[in-house]
C-alpha cells in the first residue's frame, strides 16, 4: 500500500511541473515590442549609440489610434550593446522586447572600425532572430535616420524596408536579402567578408522622420535601398557600384531579374532585355593548384522588352546576333565585380567555396594563404544566353515604318 502511495505521490508531483506555467511571462502590455534597431558610434564617447525603433500598437490597430506616429524611436548609449540597451530603461516605461526584430541598421562609420562585437551580441542573444535584415547606411547619414524614418507605404518602416528588399532584388537584380546569419558566415570566410546592403535617405533626413510628409503626395524624404557594401574580415573596405552589384548577384546565383541594355553598332538603334531566370555555377580547376583557375557558367534566359531598332526579329540570325551581344554584355558586368573584389582583396564571390568543393584536400592546404592567392585566381567565362520570346510584338515599329 505504501509503495503505491510512493508512486503516486511522485506522479503528482511530475504533474505539478507541468502545470507551473511560463515562469517568465510577460504580458504584452508591459513590453515594448522593437521593430528595427540602428547602431551608430559617438566618437567623442567612444560609446555605440542605440536606437529602437518601437512600435505603437494603438496606432497599428487603428482602433484607439490617436493620429500619432505608428513608431516611437528611444536612443541609448553604451559601452557596449548590452549597456545601450540597460540605459535605454531610463527612457522606455516598458520592458525592450527584440523577438520581433525584423531589422538591424549599422551605420557606415560602425562598420569601418569593425562588427565582430556587434555580431557577437547579435549571435549570442536569444532575443534576436538569425533571419533580421542587415542593412549599413551609406556614409554621412546615420543608422538613427534610418529607423526614424517614416514610410507612406506600410506603417512600420523596419518592416518596410525589408519588403523593399526583396523587391528589388527580385525585380532590378542589384540585391539580394542579407540576414545576420548570412553576415556570421561572411566573417568566417577564409580570405574574405560579408556583403551587405546598403541604405539611404533620399532627400531630407529631417523631414523623412516627421508625420508631416506622409500627408504629402511628394514624399520629401525616403529610406532607400542603395548598391551593397564590401567587406574585408569584418570592416568595411568599399562600396559596390550598380553595375558590380549586378555582377556580384549573378555571380552568386542570386539573380532573379534584371535589365540589360544592348547598343547595336551594325544595324543601329537600341535594344533592352530582361532576364526571366538565369542559373550560375562556379568549378574550380586545380591542375595547377599555386594558380588556381575559376570558371562561371551562366545560362540566362532572356525575353525583350523594347526595341529602338529596324532590326528584324523574326530573322533567326538576328536573333543570334542578340545572344551574342547578352553574352558580351553579361561577361562583362562580371568582370567589373571580379576586378572589385580582387581589388579590395576579398573573396565576396565565393571562390573559396568553389575550390573547397572540387578538392577539399586541396583547399585544406590553402585556405590559410588565400590572401595571396585570391588576386591572383584566373576567371573564366563561359555564357549561354537564350532568348525565349519578345512578348506580345515581334517586329517593331521602326522597323514597319522602315519596310513601308
Amino acid at each position: 500500500m505504501r509503495k503505491h502511495q510512493g508512486l503516486t505521490i511522485l506522479i503528482m508531483c511530475c504533474c505539478l511541473g507541468l502545470l507551473s506555467g511560463c515562469w517568465d511571462v510577460v504580458e504584452l502590455n508591459k513590453r515594448a515590442i522593437v521593430s528595427g534597431i540602428g547602431v551608430d558610434w559617438k566618437e567623442e564617447e567612444k560609446e555605440y549609440l542605440v536606437s529602437f525603433q518601437t512600435v505603437i500598437a494603438d496606432e497599428i490597430s487603428g482602433k484607439a489610434g490617436r493620429g500619432a506616429t505608428p513608431t516611437s524611436v528611444y536612443k541609448a548609449s553604451g559601452k557596449s550593446i548590452v549597456e545601450a540597451m540597460r540605459n535605454a530603461s531610463r527612457k522606455v516605461p516598458r520592458i525592450i522586447s527584440l523577438a520581433h526584430t525584423g531589422l538591424i541598421v549599422i551605420s557606415d562609420r560602425v562598420a569601418r572600425e569593425g562588427i565582430i562585437d556587434l555580431f557577437d551580441y547579435l549571435d549570442r542573444d536569444s532575443d534576436i532572430r538569425l533571419n533580421a535584415e542587415v542593412l549599413i547606411a551609406t556614409q554621412g547619414q546615420t543608422a538613427e535616420d534610418v529607423v526614424s524614418a517614416m514610410t507612406p507605404i506600410g506603417k512600420i518602416t523596419a518592416f518596410a524596408l525589408e519588403q523593399k528588399i526583396d523587391l528589388t532584388s527580385g525585380q532590378l537584380g542589384e540585391n539580394f536579402r542579407i540576414e545576420v546569419d548570412d553576415v556570421i558566415r561572411g566573417l568566417l570566410t577564409p580570405g574574405g567578408g560579408p556583403l551587405v546592403n546598403g541604405v539611404t535617405i533620399e532627400g531630407s533626413a529631417e523631414k523623412a522622420s516627421k508625420m508631416e510628409t506622409l500627408k504629402n503626395a511628394k514624399v520629401e524624404g525616403l529610406a532607400v535601398i542603395s548598391q551593397m557594401a564590401v567587406f574585408k574580415g569584418d570592416r568595411l573596405v568599399s562600396w559596390l557600384n550598380a553595375d558590380e552589384s549586378r555582377g556580384t548577384v549573378w555571380i552568386r546565383n542570386k539573380m532573379k531579374i534584371t535589365p540589360i541594355h544592348l547598343k547595336l553598332l551594325d544595324q543601329g538603334g537600341e535594344i533592352s532585355l530582361e532576364v526571366m531566370r538565369s542559373k550560375t555555377r562556379l568549378f574550380a580547376d586545380l591542375e595547377d593548384p599555386a594558380n588556381p583557375i575559376i570558371h562561371i557558367h551562366v545560362e540566362p534566359n532572356f525575353s525583350i522588352r523594347e526595341v529602338n531598332s529596324a532590326i528584324d526579329l523574326r530573322n533567326p540570325a538576328t536573333m543570334k546576333l542578340l545572344e551574342d551581344a547578352a553574352s558580351k554584355e553579361v561577361i562583362r558586368i562580371m568582370e567589373l565585380a571580379v576586378r572589385k573584389s580582387k581589388e579590395v582583396n576579398s573573396d565576396i564571390l565565393g571562390f573559396g567555396q568553389a575550390v573547397e568543393r572540387s578538392d577539399p584536400s586541396a583547399w585544406r592546404k590553402m585556405k590559410n594563404r588565400w590572401d595571396q592567392l585570391f588576386p591572383r585566381v584566373q576567371v573564366k567565362y563561359h555564357v549561354k544566353p537564350v532568348i525565349r520570346n519578345s512578348q506580345m510584338r515581334d517586329r517593331s515599329v521602326l522597323y514597319k515604318i522602315h519596310n513601308q
